[in-house]
C-alpha cells in the first residue's frame, strides 16, 4: 500500500498541520492525538472521524 496523507485545516481548521503516514489507521491515531493538543477536542466523535476518514489521500 502506498502512503497517505491528511490535513488539518479540511477538517475546517484554520491550522497547517499535515501528515503522512503508512495506513490510514496510523493516520486516525495520529489526528486523534493532534486534535486532543491542538484544538482541545478530547474525544473523536463519529461525525469528526467520517471528515478524518474522507480527507485521507494517497501520496
Amino acid at each position: 500500500m502506498s502512503a497517505v496523507a491528511f490535513e488539518c485545516k479540511s477538517l475546517g481548521f484554520s491550522c497547517e498541520w499535515a501528515l503522512r503516514a503508512d495506513t490510514p489507521r496510523e493516520v486516525v491515531d495520529r489526528v486523534r492525538d493532534h486534535l486532543r493538543c491542538a484544538h482541545n477536542t478530547p474525544e473523536l466523535s463519529a461525525e469528526i472521524l467520517r471528515k478524518v476518514e474522507s480527507a485521507i489521500h494517497p501520496v
